[in-house]
């Protein structure tokens, strides 16, 4: 297991290093100036020139490929052109509205489609089936903009309900304790708080969490399927025990293998695809400001969002190995 711990990290650090890079050179290559993205198309050379003398954009590209790598490994990001304040602090701020809102809707995917998946096997080829896979297509297919653009118009606009953003008003936020709000709003007995901020997220996450649901809906349906074929599940109920009983303590555990394998790469997606869902809603979250740094060119904050993510995404794709590992002590710690 410790040799297995070593090479995943060990193969975190070139995915991270390779994935930066990528981003670094496509950032220096694209034609398009920082210093006019920021002052608009009226800066004059002087400004232009003062801006790059500023934020280190005379340099050649290797330096400041150099100097990126360098600050990296001090712990320190870089500074947002856009902001002026360091990448790091803009993160510390806008990551727990993102990793909020991925995580409710890995759970409405997760909460939702692994019953009705189980469901639909269990009724294999019968009405209550056909409308379950029909369902989880219409997910797979649906993209999220459109589904968070009709949920804006049906829920805020003709129904009347809470408007975009993480809350309210100012007065209802929560104690800041972990920055997630539905858990401050827990842990300081706030239920005011803890309402709104659920009633301002479910929807957000319901047009993030979608796709995922059809995706959890027909992959634990083709494991259960496949599992309940099994010789040891026909022995359990030859014994006598309960379909439910078969299910609860056989069956799913075994069906559960892959789903929970596609939830790290569903939990990443969410977190890196959050960025058209947190605008559409004005959630002010890590997605916001990848987006604003996108349209601002500014580099640093663009590779600050890109190298949070990937660390984030690699760690919870090594969290899934080990809870796979747990579910299943046969399979043993995959060596790579």
């Amino acid at each position: 297991m410790k040799y297995w711990i070593l090479k995943r990290l060990l193969l975190l650090l070139i995915v991270l290093w390779g994935i930066t890079t990528i981003v670094f050179i496509i950032n220096s290559v694209v034609p398009r100036d920082p210093a006019i993205a920021m002052y608009g198309s009226f800066a004059d050379e002087e400004d232009i020139e003062r801006f790059n003398e500023r934020w280190g954009l005379d340099k050649p590209v290797w330096r400041r490929y150099y100097e990126f790598y360098y600050y990296i490994l001090q712990g320190d990001l870089g500074t947002s052109v856009r902001t002026e304040r360091p990448v790091i602090v803009e993160i510390k701020n806008t990551f727990p509205a993102t990793f909020e809102l991925a995580t409710v809707s890995i759970m409405i995917s997760f909460i939702i489609g692994v019953p009705l998946g189980i469901f639909s096997a269990l009724k294999r080829n019968k009405i209550p089936d056909h409308v379950t896979r029909f369902l989880s297509l219409i997910g797979v297919s649906t993209p999220n903009f459109w589904l968070g653009l009709l949920i804006l118009l049906v829920f805020y606009f003709y129904l009347g309900g809470v408007g975009p953003g993480r809350i309210s008003s100012a007065e209802l936020e929560p104690i800041k304790i972990t920055g997630l709000y539905l858990l401050d709003s827990i842990l300081s007995l706030n239920w005011r708080s803890f309402i709104d901020s659920l009633q301002h997220i479910i929807y957000p996450a319901v047009a993030l969490g979608f796709f995922g649901l059809g995706i959890v809906t027909r992959m634990i349906r083709s494991s259960m399927l496949d599992v309940i074929r099994k010789d040891y599940i026909k022995a359990a109920r030859a014994r006598g025990l309960s379909l439910v009983g078969v299910i609860w303590r056989h069956a799913i555990k075994n069906a559960l293998n892959p789903v929970i394998t596609s939830l790290g790469v569903l939990y990443g997606a969410y977190l890196s695809g959050a960025i058209i869902i947190e605008i559409i809603f004005a959630w002010p979250g890590l997605g916001s400001f990848a987006y604003n740094s996108i349209i601002k060119a500014d580099s640093p904050g663009i590779l600050g969002y890109v190298f949070v993510i990937a660390i984030f995404y690699s760690f919870v794709n090594l969290i899934v190995d080990a809870i796979y590992r747990l579910l299943d002590p046969r399979i043993g710690f995959v060596e790579v």
